[in-house]
């Protein structure tokens, strides 16, 4: 199921222990899409080598210690290449936070993923990241510029997204 719908299992595998009518409803959903897509073909395939899609999203707070949820997409723009969904690693003060927290989280795949690209001899001609979060963005583009008194407490690591978009290695 990991493969079918990460995003969801990931995140019901988390509340096994304290589900509630909720998480059930979600479970039934996943399994009713699973049933009726078990005949479909899974594809894979690229309209263009030279372009990556990465697609970045977050859950604020959603788990019971108060972790948020990231989840990332690489794609050649037909099925996906990598995915994967998680809870974050650490408690976050704002959901501008965890969009930014869940970009450094899942972009060192990106990066590896367009390395190995360049590795086989393709020229990257586009390494987007896509993002639902303007506040976000805006951090991860200009860093520190973007800041105000609201957002002092992002921790400076994270301002390593802002160096991968300076040196063109990705584009928000």
């Amino acid at each position: 199921m990991q493969r079918a719908r990460p995003d969801t299992v990931s995140f019901l595998m988390k509340r096994l222990s304290k589900s509630n009518v909720d998480d059930w409803k979600k479970l039934r959903r996943v399994i009713g899409f699973l049933k009726g897509t078990k005949d479909e073909r899974r594809i894979i395939g690229a309209t263009s080598l030279t372009e990556i899609l990465i697609f970045i999203d977050s859950a604020y707070a959603v788990h019971a210690n108060c972790r948020s949820h990231t989840g990332g997409l690489s794609s050649f723009r037909i099925g996906a290449v990598h995915a994967r969904s998680k809870s974050s690693k650490i408690n976050v003060k704002s959901s501008t936070e965890s969009e930014l927290v869940s970009t450094s989280e899942y972009l060192p795949h990106t990066l590896w993923l367009r390395h190995f690209m360049i590795g086989q001899d393709y020229e990257i001609k586009d390494n987007a990241v896509y993002q639902d979060y303007k506040s976000a963005k805006l951090m991860e583009i200009n860093g520190r510029n973007s800041c105000t008194g609201n957002s002092r407490n992002i921790n400076i690591r994270y301002f390593w997204v802002t160096d991968r978009v300076d040196n063109k290695e990705v584009r928000i």
